[in-house]
């Protein structure tokens, strides 16, 4: 469920305008790295157990296809952060998290594309 909250809330940011809190969605998704690294992670343990790993990993499918908007909200937040050197919603300079923001989405986001993959790697290794 971490998993599909992150990703679906990422694939949705580039559509949502910044509301009375400004940046909200952004420091969200900041909030939610650690939790959404340690569900990465967690999916591995389900490993050993052949039927839950199974279900995983057709539910990491439309996580896969949801990657392409995830990419896109990415690109609209470095663009306006690093390209045009102004702040999320506002027009001064963006403060310290916000350049951060995006190295350690696309971190995320990479580690999450991988353990997916590696998914149906390991299923094609044990013959699943």
């Amino acid at each position: 469920m971490m998993l599909y909250a992150y990703v679906l809330w990422f694939a949705a940011l580039h559509s949502l305008a910044c509301g009375p809190d400004g940046d909200a969605m952004h420091r969200l998704l900041l909030g939610m790295l650690p939790f959404t690294i340690g569900a990465v992670f967690a999916l591995r343990i389900t490993h050993p157990l052949p039927e839950v790993h199974s279900i995983l990993r057709w539910l990491g499918v439309p996580l896969l296809l949801l990657m392409p908007f995830c990419l896109r909200s990415l690109w609209d937040v470095i663009a306006v952060v690093h390209l045009e050197s102004v702040g999320l919603c506002t027009e001064v300079p963006p403060p310290v998290w916000q350049q951060f923001w995006s190295l350690l989405q696309l971190a995320t986001l990479l580690l999450l594309g991988y353990r997916l993959l590696m998914a149906w790697r390991d299923a094609k290794n044990d013959g699943s």
